[in-house]
């Protein structure tokens, strides 16, 4: 508890921001009730329905996974990307997935919906602040988008290069005709015939 306390404002609101987020995403974002006659039901689906919810929250999970790291300061080789800025990139992204998935999930919305989505406004906040504090630019946003396109276009140039260095197929060679046969001669000589003399 007291490695919590000496942390920072920022990092505090992120760390409990994401673990709140991903509590609350196991509750009912839509839900249905149905009453009548002395008998109520109610039915809902969470955060985790459906292929964009999933990956919002395994976004979220992973943003916790690597906030706890920082906190127990593991050295990962990061290839020269800060941090902060990791924690900064996946903030954002968890932020826009949520957006969409509050969008997406508008039929019959409950209440934990609208705190996912002021949770990810907190989170994606703090971890902006916090990474200004610690040197983070807009600049290197778009050197690591500007890295990430140039590894794409690298890679699509690469099997272009490929291609072009392969030898070219070559035309095949037109067929030679055979020059003719010589007509075959007779199997056995046949005799001449001698003309008949006057005897």
């Amino acid at each position: 508890m007291d490695m919590l306390r000496k942390l920072s404002p920022q990092t505090q609101a992120v760390l409990g921001g994401v673990v709140l987020y991903v509590i609350f995403s196991f509750f009912d974002w839509q839900q249905v009730c149905v009453s009548g006659g002395g008998f109520s039901a109610c039915a809902g689906v969470s955060e985790w329905h459906g292929f964009g919810g999933t990956i919002t929250v395994l976004v979220a999970l992973l943003l916790l996974a690597w906030e706890v790291a920082r906190l127990l300061s593991l050295k990962i080789p990061l290839g020269g990307i800060s941090p902060a800025l990791i924690s900064v990139g996946l903030a954002g992204l968890l932020l826009v997935l949520t957006i969409i998935t509050f969008l997406n999930h508008n039929e019959a919305r409950h209440w934990p919906s609208y705190i996912g989505l002021l949770l990810a406004i907190v989170i994606g906040v703090a971890a902006f602040m916090r990474g200004k504090e610690e040197g983070v630019k807009m600049s290197d946003l778009d050197a690591v988008k500007g890295a990430m396109s140039s590894i794409g276009s690298s890679g699509s140039s690469a099997g272009a290069s490929s291609d072009s260095a392969a030898p070219a197929p070559s035309a095949p060679a037109p067929p030679v005709e055979a020059p003719p046969a010589p007509p075959a001669e007779p199997a056995g000589d046949a005799p001449a015939e001698t003309p008949p003399s006057d005897s």
